[in-house]
């Protein structure tokens, strides 16, 4: 997968929040400013999140999500001596591949064990470790930084790529119960992000006397009903727009229009969005996506191809796993475009399957019921798992009576998961406090909680007023 094969348009540098903590909270929400580098197509110092395909690649690996794709290394790739790579049976009839797994478990360990639940994986690529969601700019690799602090860590590729949040939440308590077969763990945290951030929130929520505490970066917390609703909406709305950059609808996506993606999907979504002012910002007031306050032209290209990418990636898998279509829009009023009757009259029509809807609210929907700490971290502009997220899940774990063991750090910033790695290192070592009880020596104590927490009421204000 080469660094040139990416089809999103040219940006010009990202979004960084102005520390001005003595600031007004209006001001502080508008405290961006830009940085001209072309490092800021990275996020997490490192980690790739805008969309790559490779014409090239056997596998043509695709990966949209938690700190997403990087330039993938060989899955022979160096991990450090303490590592170990292997496999495990999944038993699952419906998808019988093993899981790939990797463990690492340092001289000096403290007992506690890491694991990481990795993001998105298009279903048509195959199944391998999150090399690329793990590995730093600098080329050292997550487990390199948590070792020497004297964590274990373990992570795996789940069995099934795609939506895999019942098969992934599975497959990491079978990691876990084998770890804990030869190892004398005393305490187990999770990490994940987008897709992995909601499976760590789901298993922290659901397996408490596993899971001493979670980490969720960038992650559809509120719940994939809500996550299916705002990617179904874009799409159909996209449509509406521009009815010719797609041949069929939003749920008859042909099996093999994934392989036209980079050559002549992309382009037209972004030729689309680029010569079509009018209609664009139709698009995003109705929707609500985000785009960079800064360079709200190219970033909405950015924000669409992002969007549409699960359309044409991803619906033929939601369906198969969840047993029909969960998204439904017959009963959705759509609003705040030039002429809403006219979008309305035009918009194409969704009938959601009861069973699809039945299993995603079983297996992809959080509850809050939270017994042990939960720390998430999340962009306020976020154009493909919208912060929403953030505010439907505080309503869950405040509702649960359990908002005291959730901690919410906003980040002032449009993308998705476009963290430093000081704000991941630090938001870890929230979480090391918050299940310990003391600050961990050697992890940047980046967040000022109570800043924190009145960004979160602004965030709250900003988007109900924008609602």
């Amino acid at each position: 997968m080469s660094q040139q094969d990416t089809f999103l348009p040219r940006v010009t540098g990202d979004l960084i929040l102005v520390k001005r903590y003595n600031a007004a909270p209006s001001d502080r929400w508008r405290a961006f400013v830009q940085r001209d580098t072309i490092q800021s197509r990275r996020s997490v110092e490192g980690w790739w999140h805008y969309l790559r395909y490779d014409n090239s690649s056997s596998d043509h690996r695709q990966e949209v999500g938690a700190f997403a794709a990087a330039p993938a290394r060989a899955q022979n790739a160096a991990w450090p001596a303490e590592c170990q790579q292997g496999a495990l049976p999944s038993g699952d009839l419906s998808y019988p591949a093993d899981q790939q797994i990797l463990v690492c478990i340092p001289q000096n360990w403290n007992g506690v064990l890491v694991v990481y639940a990795h993001g998105y994986v298009a279903p048509q690529a195959s199944l391998a470790l999150p090399i690329g969601e793990l590995t730093l700019s600098n080329g050292k690799t997550v487990p390199e930084v948590l070792l020497p602090l004297g964590f274990a860590f373990a992570t795996t590729s789940y069995h099934k790529n795609g939506y895999a949040i019942e098969q992934a939440g599975n497959d990491i308590n079978a990691l876990v119960s084998y770890v804990k077969g030869f190892a004398p763990v005393q305490r187990v945290l999770i990490a994940g992000a987008s897709e992995g951030g909601l499976i760590t929130a789901m298993l922290v929520e659901r397996f408490p006397e596993t899971y001493a505490g979670g980490l969720a970066l960038c992650g559809p917390v509120g719940g994939v009903p809500y996550q299916t609703k705002y990617l179904g909406d874009f799409r159909v709305v996209f449509d509406s727009y521009f009815p010719n950059v797609f041949d069929f609808g939003a749920t008859d996506v042909p099996l093999d229009a994934y392989q036209s993606w980079g050559t002549e999907y992309v382009p037209a979504i972004s030729n689309a969005i680029l010569t079509h002012p009018r209609q664009t910002n139709d698009l995003f007031r109705v929707t609500q996506a985000a785009r960079n306050p800064l360079d709200p032209r190219n970033s909405a290209a950015t924000t669409a191809i992002t969007d549409l990418y699960y359309s044409v990636w991803g619906t033929n898998d939601l369906i198969a796993t969840a047993g029909g279509q969960p998204y439904d829009n017959r009963s959705t009023i759509y609003r705040g475009s030039s002429n809403d009757l006219a979008l309305n009259a035009k918009v194409e029509r969704v009938t959601g399957s009861p069973v699809a809807q039945q299993y995603i609210a079983q297996f992809y929907q959080t509850t809050g019921q939270l017994q042990r700490p939960l720390v998430t971290m999340h962009t306020l502009l976020d154009p493909a798992v919208p912060f929403a997220h953030e505010l439907i899940y505080a309503n869950l774990t405040a509702n649960a009576g359990q908002l005291g063991n959730l901690t919410v750090l906003p980040v002032l910033r449009y993308g998705h998961c476009t963290f430093t790695a000081d704000e991941v290192l630090g938001a870890f070592g929230v979480l090391v406090a918050k299940v310990s009880g003391t600050a961990l020596a050697g992890l940047p104590q980046h967040f000022d909680l109570d800043q924190a927490r009145r960004d979160f009421v602004q965030a709250e204000r900003e988007l109900a007023r924008a609602h």
